[in-house]
């Protein structure tokens, strides 16, 4: 098995500019709003699954956190596997598996049984999704593969914002025998019919030479993960015994042997699960840097609206349909950014950075003035703010990320990327869930959701600081 460690791009060059064609791009953005929806829409439904599986808020926070541990572990290894065995092949693979695992989740009895299906969930959706980014860098240039990755950040943002209020409409359909297992059910025959798109559209695409896979790597990262989630989500709960601080204290050590083993590896010629050499590029670093306060913000946001809505007496269908009108700002926005970001480059994303700090503490002040009788309409100004301003930060952020990366690295740099995204979506869920619910045993559910979401904005002024960092230097 042939090795490389370098992430210089090979030499030649192509006479004309590549592009995807329409049907195959499409195929292939259907194919990445699985997974992400089926991550989100299952925000909507905590409260009905916890009543019908008399599961905690723990084990809710678990039924979240879980498959964001599994993607984010896995999903580099899925990259690197697409790269070497096929793109195409992995997401026809990934996505029969996503069907499989939706049916185990589908038909659980216990609230054990669907953390572990959700598990499945994430290493099938590790598969899959680093294959769509790395599809698009590999087969497209320059404007056309800026315009690809400007599509495939609005269709992750926008199946994130629609996943709420397509799970609150199935959750709280007429067909009350399915209820909340109707979210599970619908991926299977959505995967049946991408899998047919993409076996007759999507083109085949590998990189030069088969990677090594790294489980080393891939095993440290899962059990640092596992290590910090696990007591920020299990241990207000369970009131911080022992073995909570036992595994915060161990997490420092096994994520600095994380970091010497990536070193090593390189060291000696081998192509480590994340590679420090990666970060030798600048839009990597900071891009990264902003991706991991991005999304632990915004997942912890969703996670406690949900649950604070619910409190406030909405059933899922409702909760879904206060947060659309950021789902149609955030569409309408994102398709903006894919022609602003050429003109003005990373002050659009400063400028979002603001917008949506501003909808968040928005939304905070309008759920504290309206109480815990807060409603659609009444969040529906503020929800629309933070759509904006987080349409103009999302979309154009993964291509900033992957505009240094070389085409034959793309596997890898898509999957790092992924691997952030799901690995502070989790943590979001977990420390700003934990956070939520401590403060909502001694404060009223809005009070609670507004204090908690105030530290959210001020993460997002953080990042309009860090963008402007992703400008030229002189």
């Amino acid at each position: 098995m042939t090795t490389t460690n370098t992430l210089t791009a090979p030499s030649g060059g192509h006479d004309e500019l590549r592009r995807m064609k329409a049907p195959a791009l499409i195929a292939a953005l259907v194919a990445v709003t699985i997974p992400v929806m089926s991550f989100f829409s299952v925000n909507v439904a905590l409260g009905v699954i916890g009543h019908d599986l008399d599961a905690s808020p723990a084990k809710l926070q678990l039924v979240v956190a879980a498959y964001a541990v599994v993607y984010a572990s896995l999903v580099v290894i899925g990259g690197r596997l697409g790269d070497s065995h096929g793109r195409r092949r992995l997401i026809i693979i990934g996505l029969t598996g996503f069907a499989a695992a939706s049916l185990l989740c589908a038909v659980a009895q216990t609230s054990e049984q669907l953390i572990g299906a959700r598990l499945l969930q994430g290493a099938a959706a590790a598969l899959t999704t680093p294959q769509i980014l790395a599809t698009i860098h590999a087969s497209t240039d320059g404007h056309h593969r800026n315009r690809a990755l400007g599509w495939f950040g609005a269709t992750a943002g926008i199946a994130t914002s629609l996943a709420f209020l397509v799970g609150g409409t199935l959750t709280d359909s007429d067909a009350g025998w399915l209820g909340w297992r109707s979210i599970f059910w619908i991926n299977v025959p959505i995967a049946v019919a991408v899998i047919l798109a993409v076996l007759r559209w999507l083109p085949e695409t590998k990189a030069p030479s088969k990677s090594s896979l790294d489980p080393v790597g891939a095993g440290l990262l899962a059990v640092s993960m596992v290590l910090l989630i696990g007591p920020l989500t299990e241990g207000r709960a369970v009131g911080w015994p022992t073995w909570t601080w036992l595994m915060l204290g161990a997490l420092v050590p096994a994520a600095a042997l994380l970091v010497w083993s990536q070193h090593r590896l390189e060291r000696d010629g081998g192509l480590p699960l994340i590679p420090p050499s990666l970060f030798a590029f600048r839009s990597m670093t900071v891009g990264l840097a902003i991706a991991s306060l991005f999304f632990m913000a915004f997942g912890g946001f969703m996670f406690i609206y949900a649950l604070a809505a619910q409190g406030a007496g909405m059933d899922p269908l409702h909760i879904g349909l206060s947060l659309l009108p950021m789902s149609l700002t955030f569409l309408v926005a994102s398709l903006a950014a894919g022609r602003l970001v050429p003109r003005f480059g990373a002050s659009v994303l400063t400028v979002g950075a603001v917008i949506a700090a501003a909808g968040y503490a928005g939304v905070a002040w309008t759920v504290s003035q309206q109480g815990d009788d807060f409603t659609v309409l009444g969040v529906t100004p503020t929800m629309a703010v933070a759509g904006i301003g987080l349409g103009l930060v999302m979309p154009p952020l993964f291509g900033i990320v992957l505009s240094q990366v070389p085409p034959h690295a793309a596997g890898l740099g898509s999957g790092v990327i992924i691997t952030t995204q799901q690995m502070f979506l989790g943590l979001g869920s977990a420390l700003v869930g934990s956070l939520f619910l401590s403060l909502a045993s001694s404060h009223s559910g809005s009070a609670a959701f507004a204090r908690t979401v105030v530290p959210l904005a001020i993460v997002m002024l953080v990042i309009a600081g860090l963008t402007r960092m992703l400008e030229p230097r002189a």
